[in-house]
């Protein structure tokens, strides 16, 4: 392993080692609380299962792709070891994108005697990296966090025997600072505060009056805001290692997606299903509108395939794609409005004038790259997302009820593009270029996954099942974000199995190579932060508990056998409904949910037997009203709830715990 780092440490780690001080002073107290640490809260679940989820590194590892990170979506730091082991080195940048990493700035721990052992853990509950230098002469343990109102890395450090500790940040090649620091000293103790030169509000003068006021106030509010985050939503599952591995992707989520409006083609779709859409891009875009340019329009230019750059497709470079997932869990009209449905016309009137009209009366693509793939034309990749957007366009004007006098056209539009090419293996990567050998990037598959339709409006439903598998049985060139793409998939179609030996494989199986997740638990063939978050798997998970596609709240759609006992809280369903529900010994025990906004809603609670609906209103300190409700197929109700309410679906006579807490651990 590298670094002497067992991967199992990360993912089934003690309650023991390295631990960050939660409490007290955190410019006057010890650096690290070390031996058996401060540990969780023994009654609340939340923090228990976060910490849970910490990370531990007996050796830093010299590669950035492997290393810990801490992050607030504008600003990211990775610890890594200094070069010869000298010390520990602050790699400070921002998240990046999935084609490129921001430049790092460089802040350099160094002791005077020569390390000997460099130890470090990180604790996702408080967002903070505690860690140990042992050297010759005696020892250095610190603590850093990014704070998460500025863009702002905090240090303290202590020494202790003859050790003394430098900080520096050096220039890259002798050019102007990237960063600027900060520091105090008192006696064997360091505070630093550092920020990127180009940052706004945080210049020295700032960061002088921040170490002067002893920073504690500042770590308190980030604290507070971590904890809040945390406690948004809750996954119990008896196979602790995924449990972990969703705690360590619910921080990540927050440490490297930014929440700029221009971000918005970068935004994860995994922030709308765990009720994280405030910390993307889509809030600052409804606030300040999105960003004026349009270089999207001119990515990857129709008729000349891979010569033009393998850019983005413009329909997800406009961020289209992440604003009707925002719009599917929030039905928030504004967004349909003033964002998605001009993106849409824009990206749909600039393609539509390359199609071309052949004998058979459809609009074909000229050549254009699959990504990962060919070249080649009607692309299923570009037919997928050209589909998806005039349809969506279409949907949306409809809905927004305006009369625009180029609907007609969109309609022609998505009634005559041509369908996607089929073979007797699935949905070929265009015309007549099947899906021969193993590729990485499933681009012919995007119909499936992000888009959620059929490949052609007449298409068979065994055909999705049948194109993922094909994909799926040849995987010589993957790496790991292949596997969670995979596993993603696999959760959409409700293939429970599937999706369930990708995710293990990502998250158990040994080794180094760049199949599977790093001990930090992000990819390994990836540079950026943000491009090696392994979002789709985390998604996999989630859709495998609370159903993503449809107009249905559908509860436990397609929970593996392997889990009989499964609990989660705060999830959200597609139409903004707040989910909890636990499973016990492999039936559904109780469903609760959130009626966001009053309308007949469909919900398939799983509940067998004589399943009954309460409701409650805010205030109630429990459900004590029967709800009318009509049954509608096994497990399946439909009900009109007055707004604001929560429907609760109990077995006739049973009177479950409806609390959170920890579902029974299996493996």
């Amino acid at each position: 392993m590298n670094a002497g780092f067992a991967r199992r440490t990360f993912l089934r780690t003690s309650a023991g080692g390295l631990a960050a001080a939660s409490a007290g002073s955190w410019t006057a107290g010890a650096p690290v609380a070390w031996a058996a640490g401060q540990g969780a809260a023994a009654d609340d679940p939340y923090e228990q299962a976060v910490r849970d989820a910490r990370m531990e590194w007996a050796a830093l590892p010299q590669d950035p792709r492997l290393a810990p990170h801490l992050g607030n979506g504008r600003l990211v730091v990775r610890a890594v070891a200094a070069p010869g082991g000298s010390g520990v080195r602050l790699l400070v940048g921002g998240p990046g994108t999935r084609t490129a990493e921001a430049p790092a700035g460089v802040l350099d721990l160094r002791p005077l005697g020569t390390p000997t052992v460099l130890e470090c853990a990180l604790d996702l509950w408080d967002a903070e990296l505690t860690g140990r230098i042992t050297t010759t002469r005696g020892t250095v343990v610190f603590s850093a966090l990014v704070d998460r109102h500025s863009p702002t890395l905090l240090l303290r450090a202590g020494t202790e025997g003859g050790e003394r500790l430098s900080c520096t940040a050096p220039a890259p090649d002798g050019s102007a600072p990237v960063l600027r620091s900060v520091s105090r000293t008192h006696g064997d103790r360091q505070l630093l505060a550092a920020s990127p030169a180009d940052a706004t509000g945080t210049g020295e003068d700032t960061l002088r009056e921040l170490l002067a006021a002893g920073a504690d106030s500042t770590v308190t509010r980030h604290r507070a805001w971590w904890h809040a985050f945390h406690r948004r939503s809750y996954v119990s599952l008896p196979e602790r290692t995924l449990q972990r591995f969703h705690r360590a992707q619910m921080y990540t989520l927050a440490a490297v997606t930014d929440p700029g409006p221009g971000r918005l083609a970068d935004a994860p779709a995994l922030l709308g299903p765990s009720r994280h859409l405030d910390v993307g891009p889509v809030a600052a875009a409804l606030e300040q509108g999105p960003p004026p340019a349009h270089e999207h329009l001119a990515g990857a230019l129709p008729g000349v395939g891979s010569k033009a750059g393998r850019t983005d497709d413009p329909v997800r470079a406009s961020g289209a794609l992440a604003l009707w997932e925002a719009h599917r869990y929030t039905a928030d009209p504004r967004i349909l409005r003033d964002l998605l449905r001009p993106a849409l016309a824009g990206v749909v009137g600039y393609y539509s004038g390359f199609l071309m009209e052949g004998v058979d009366g459809r609009l074909h693509l000229p050549v254009t790259h699959s990504p990962g793939q060919a070249d080649v034309s009607d692309c299923t990749h570009d037919l997928s997302l050209l589909r998806w957007a005039v349809t969506t366009l279409v949907t949306a004007t409809r809905g927004l009820r305006e009369k625009d006098p180029r609907l007609a056209r969109w309609e022609d539009l998505a009634a005559r593009l041509a369908p996607c090419h089929t073979d007797t293996s699935g949905v070929m990567i265009g015309a007549g270029l099947r899906v021969a050998r193993s590729c990485a990037e499933p681009s012919h598959l995007i119909w499936l996954l992000p888009l959620r339709q059929a490949p052609h409006p007449d298409a068979d439903p065994a055909l999705a099942h049948r194109s993922l598998h094909h994909w799926a049985g040849m995987r010589d060139a993957w790496h790991a974000g292949s596997y969670a793409a995979a596993a993603a998939m696999a959760a959409a179609l409700r293939d429970a199995p599937l999706a369930l030996e990708l995710l293990r494989h990502l998250t158990t199986a040994s080794g180094d190579e760049a199949d599977v997740l790093a001990p930090n638990s992000l990819y390994r063939h990836a540079v950026s932060p943000r491009a090696a978050a392994p979002f789709p798997a985390g998604q996999a998970l989630v859709e495998l508990l609370v159903g993503a596609g449809g107009d249905a709240v559908d509860v436990f759609p397609a929970v593996p056998d392997d889990w009989p006992d499964v609990l989660v809280a705060g999830l959200l369903a597609p139409g903004g409904h707040v989910v909890d529900a636990e499973r016990h010994a492999g039936r559904t025990r109780w469903v609760r949910v959130g009626a966001a906004d009053g309308r007949p809603l469909t919900l398939r609670h799983g509940v067998d037997g004589d399943a009954e609906v309460w409701t409650s209103r805010p205030g109630d300190t429990a459900p004590h009203r029967r709800a009318a409700a009509r049954p509608a197929g096994p497990g399946t109700a439909l009900v009109h709830p007055a707004p604001g309410t929560t429907l609760t679906v109990l077995r006739r006579g049973d009177d479950p715990d409806l609390t959170v807490r920890q579902a029974g651990a299996s493996r």
